[in-house]
């Protein structure tokens, strides 16, 4: 045993041996980072909903008003930390930042473990958010490999050279926070909610029973019409925007004119004085009120209120209540072909890509430069030499 042992010892001792280690380490680390970093960032209201859970089970409800900004904060900081993990860059501060983010995270999942075991439900569908966010096995296995990564940080194997690394972190932080506002206003561009484009409406339906949330028939009736029709779902009628009012009240013309049912679910009662504010401030909305409960709508809407445009019971389209559609034409001779989210997340990893590549290129560009100065240099005093000797 103790020979065996001292063979492992040596061997760790061997230089590449520790360099293929921290590589290791480090790509599982930044890669099991930035995934749920990158999910986080692009569903900004899922991971809001998630940090007003989190907030409210561990007793801190008076931070409830800064959970936008709180959990922003988080997904950028684990994004990254996956980004500088992944490319090896800013590797001390990377794996310190990762060492402190993996033990809170394993304390704050030991904390809520028992007293919200359903934190997750509903919010996402995606197998990183339950088994990146809630494992406290997993999270102490990553923060191993994060302390290994500290300890033997100079046998790094870095990509970009200090020279630049320091940008990766600050353009990897504003860009997660450009992504976040963005998928904020225009709805995320990766759907992880339990019904995308192209999904049955029933989904929400069958969520509602696996659950246990009550839902009655006339919000289930309005769900499942045959051929066109919208609903507006609110999930707090009392914050809902009321921005594009006027193009509400035309859309709802419109479905009149063409009849397309149309109605609005919402978590306050039809008859409650919130609906009737509400009915003031859009100008008199004259569209039927249906009630839904907000642990439905947290499984199935991210934005406030948000607009779907449903045929024969399957989502078509999605919109935010910053993006309500005009339409001129009937619905049957206008284009509605359920878009492909993962072309918007290919186009996302692009835009971040390509100026890593851009930077990457500047970098070994500006290396081969001084290589060629060190060697014209040397030359030119190699010849010098000779002719001084001469």
């Amino acid at each position: 045993m103790r020979k065996k042992l001292s063979i492992l010892i040596k061997k760790l001792r061997n230089t590449t041996l520790r360099k293929i280690l921290v590589f290791v380490s480090r790509l599982i680390v930044g890669l099991l980072c930035l995934i749920p970093g990158y999910e986080s960032i692009v569903d900004p209201v899922g991971s809001n909903i998630l940090c007003d859970r989190y907030l409210h089970c561990l007793k801190l409800d008076v931070l409830l008003p800064l959970s936008y900004i709180i959990s922003i904060s988080i997904s950028s900081l684990q994004f990254v930390i996956g980004v500088c993990m992944t490319l090896g860059a800013k590797i001390k501060w990377t794996s310190i930042m990762a060492t402190i983010f993996l033990t809170v995270q394993i304390i704050t999942s030991a904390t809520t473990i028992h007293q919200c075991p359903d934190i997750y439900d509903g919010i996402t569908r995606t197998i990183s958010a339950h088994t990146f966010g809630s494992s406290i096995a997993h999270n102490i296995m990553l923060l191993g490999l994060a302390s290994l990564v500290f300890h033997w940080r100079n046998y790094n194997l870095a990509l970009y050279t200090k020279r630049t690394e320091w940008i990766i972190s600050i353009y990897g932080f504003a860009f997660s926070v450009v992504m976040a506002i963005h998928c904020y206003f225009s709805l995320p561009i990766l759907d992880l909610t339990v019904c995308k484009e192209g999904d049955p409406i029933q989904n929400v339906i069958e969520y509602a029973e696996k659950h246990q949330i009550e839902i009655d028939e006339k919000t289930q009736a309005a769900m499942s019409k045959k051929g066109y029709s919208f609903i507006l779902v609110s999930p707090d009628i009392t914050q809902a925007s009321t921005t594009y009012r006027k193009q509400l009240n035309k859309l709802y013309s419109y479905c009149k004119n063409n009849n397309y049912d149309f109605a609005m679910l919402t978590t306050a009662d039809p008859n409650s004085r919130e609906v009737d504010e509400y009915i003031i401030e859009t100008s008199g909305a004259e569209y039927p009120f249906l009630q839904i409960r907000r642990e439905l709508t947290d499984a199935f809407v991210r934005s406030n209120p948000e607009l779907f445009l449903l045929k024969d019971g399957i989502v078509e389209k999605k919109f935010s209540c910053y993006e309500i559609p005009t339409y001129e034409k009937p619905l049957e001779e206008e284009n509605t072909e359920v878009s492909e989210g993962w072309n918007d997340v290919a186009k996302s990893i692009s835009f971040f890509g390509v100026p890593l590549i851009i930077i990457l290129i500047y970098d070994y560009l500006i290396e081969l430069a001084k290589l060629l100065y060190r060697f014209w240099k040397t030359k030119r005093k190699k010849k010098e030499t000779a002719e001084t000797e001469s």
